[in-house]
């Protein structure tokens, strides 16, 4: 029983087997039941069809933010001889990505000269300073031209005081601005010279126009040097000259205040300035400050031995306070330093004709006719007739002092009110 069992699987597995060997050879047929072949694989020729290459990207090349700040602003920035942009309004410029190298960065603006440097971008800082000078050739020379003709102030043309101001403005540390401006202070203080000497020893012919424009020019150069003491002090003296000026004048009923702080204001800067001492003397004896006065004009003469107007106002105190010997003497020396001041003369002459001596009165005469449009030596007549008991002298006296007030019409040599004073009190004697 055992033995057929093994005999029906063996039958069993070669049937398998022939049917598989029948399978296999059907699917190797085509349709016309011959057996298809495996088709072989193309060949490749790799010369004609190479196989595709990788592209390795390389890394970017390191920069730098690059940034320039120039002074003055807006200037051109230039490297390697390439525009590259404008620094903006606060002077700054900046390239984002700048490849490391060395660069040749220039900085230009008109009206500076140029700047340049070398710089190596990734081994120094990425930020460049340039501070232009300006190129002041030009407005310089224009400048020294403009002192050599004279153009200091002058409004209908061009002017160093002009060039000097706009120039200020855009450079006011640059040593070029700063020798300009002493030496435009300096030119215009001098211009102001002969109006100060004039206001001492010869103060009728000192126009209120020049006054004003020396006190002009002098305002200007404090602006200019106001590190100047000498200047200020000349400033603040041509400011109490016309204030004394507009007293007289118009009557201004500051001006003797405002004189006298002034020529204070010269005399803290500068003690020894004699033009101020001896304008004190005159402020005080129109106050009728006599001590004052006096201090002022002993001062004067202390420091400038040769002016005769201090023994001038030396006179007219000594003659106020009475003491007509020494009014003589002091008179006498200003007509020795000056034969030709009427007013000396005629100061001699009263001081004199009062003590009793008779040739007084030709002293006033002569006075009278050594300068015909000075009015105090008919004030002078008019002073010592108006003492006088004969009606005769006094009307004399009235028409001195009539005379002296005519001649006198500004009140520069005296106030006319006081000659009006000693009409009226004449006339109440009538």
């Amino acid at each position: 029983m055992v033995r057929q069992n093994s005999l029906a699987a063996n039958i069993v597995v070669v049937l398998t087997l022939i049917l598989l060997v029948f399978c296999a050879f059907a699917g190797a047929q085509d349709s016309t039941g011959r057996p298809t072949r495996t088709p072989k694989p193309p060949r490749v020729n790799p010369s004609k069809n190479p196989p595709p290459k990788v592209i390795k990207t390389p890394p970017p090349a390191p920069t730098v933010i690059f940034t320039v700040l120039t002074e003055p602003a807006e200037s051109e920035v230039i490297l390697n001889g390439n525009r590259r942009g404008v620094s903006n309004a606060e002077g700054k410029f900046v390239i984002e990505k700048l490849a490391l190298g060395q660069y040749l960065v220039e900085v230009k603006k008109e009206g500076f000269h140029p700047g340049s440097r070398i710089f190596n971008a990734g081994t120094e800082s990425p930020t460049l300073v340039f501070k232009l000078e300006p190129a002041l050739e030009d407005v310089v020379k224009e400048f020294d031209e403009l002192i050599a003709a004279g153009n200091l102030l002058t409004p209908d043309s061009r002017n160093a005081l002009q060039l000097v101001t706009q120039l200020s403005e855009k450079y006011p540390t640059r040593p070029e601005i700063l020798r300009m401006r002493g030496v435009l202070a300096t030119k215009l203080i001098d211009t102001a010279q002969p109006t100060i000497l004039n206001s001492v020893k010869n103060w009728r012919k000192v126009a209120q126009d020049e006054m004003a424009h020396a006190l002009a020019a002098a305002t200007k150069a404090t602006e200019l040097k106001s590190e100047d003491l000498r200047i200020q002090a000349e400033a603040a003296y041509l400011r109490a000259i016309v204030a004394l000026r507009n007293w007289q004048t118009v009557g201004a009923a500051d001006g003797l205040t405002t004189a006298q702080s002034e020529l204070d204001k010269v005399l803290t800067l500068d003690a020894s300035y004699a033009p101020a001492v001896y304008q004190t003397g005159i402020v005080k004896l129109y106050a009728n400050d006599l001590s004052g006065a006096e201090a002022a004009f002993v001062k004067t003469l202390q420091m400038e031995p040769q002016w005769f107007v201090g023994y001038t106002g030396m006179g007219a105190v000594y003659y106020e306070t009475k003491r007509y010997k020494e009014s003589i003497e002091a008179y006498r020396k200003a007509v020795a330093l000056n034969p030709t001041s009427a007013a000396a003369l005629a100061g001699v002459g009263l001081a004199r004709a009062v003590k009793g001596d008779k040739d007084g009165i030709k002293d006033m005469e002569r006075a009278v006719q050594l300068d015909a449009t000075s009015g105090v030596p008919n004030l002078c007549l008019g002073m010592f007739f108006a003492q006088s008991k004969k009606s005769k002298e006094r009307n004399r006296a009235v028409q001195e002092f009539k005379t002296a007030i005519q001649k006198n019409a500004g009140n520069l040599e005296f106030q006319n009110v006081r000659a009006e004073q000693f009409i009226t009190d004449l006339q109440k004697r009538k």
